[in-house]
């Protein structure tokens, strides 16, 4: 298009860069999305790669056999997890631990569950499902394991110490109080759980 007045009728030009699609340009940093944190839990790269080795599993190996376990995960991903420099999601640990053959708590680096949420962690169930399998709301148990208190009644308190597979002691030491509730009794060690569920 030739602008007036300019001599000989020049044609001037407009011209975008669109940032990030030319080389030497630098791509803004993503902005942070509103949402739920997410929960990571702790975790061992050391042990995670010695099990990997110990089974003769490739991390190509491992990132497909967390994708059959319906989690995908990119390679890079898994190699961040061995290298220290990033740990996996509840979900991701819990399959993770299914395709490593090892126990949850392992991959955590713990010796024993010492909080309410390590027990629950340790049993592979999420918070929802837990709370739904005891008869609590979900937001009252997330807040039981944000405060680290128990506020379940006798009920519920029963149904959690079968789910999680503890005694009312257990409970008591993971939750900071004195001691176990008298009305609460160990469920029959012919009914206590023996696994978790996502």
């Amino acid at each position: 298009m030739s602008r007036p007045g300019v001599p000989g009728g020049e044609t001037l030009f407009k011209i975008t860069i669109v940032r990030g699609t030319c080389p030497g340009l630098v791509r803004p940093p993503p902005r942070n999305k509103k949402g739920p944190p997410v929960n990571r839990p702790p975790f061992s790269p050391h042990i995670a790669l010695s099990a990997r080795r110990s089974l003769g599993l490739s991390p190509q190996q491992v990132t497909e056999q967390m994708n059959a376990c319906g989690v995908p995960v990119p390679l890079s991903l898994v190699q961040a997890w061995e290298a220290g420099e990033h740990r996996p999601t509840e979900n991701e640990l819990f399959a993770l631990a299914d395709v490593l053959w090892c126990r949850t708590k392992d991959l955590m680096g713990i010796e024993a569950p010492r909080t309410l949420t390590e027990h629950r962690l340790a049993r592979q169930f999420s918070a929802a499902k837990l709370a739904g399998s005891i008869g609590m709301d979900t937001a009252q148990y997330a807040r039981a394991e944000e405060r680290n208190r128990w506020s379940g009644d006798g009920q519920q308190t029963a149904a959690l110490l079968r789910m999680l597979d503890i005694t009312p002691l257990q409970l008591a030491q993971a939750t900071g109080q004195r001691g176990p509730d008298p009305a609460v009794s160990t469920p029959p060690a012919s009914t206590r759980g023996h696994g978790g569920s996502r």
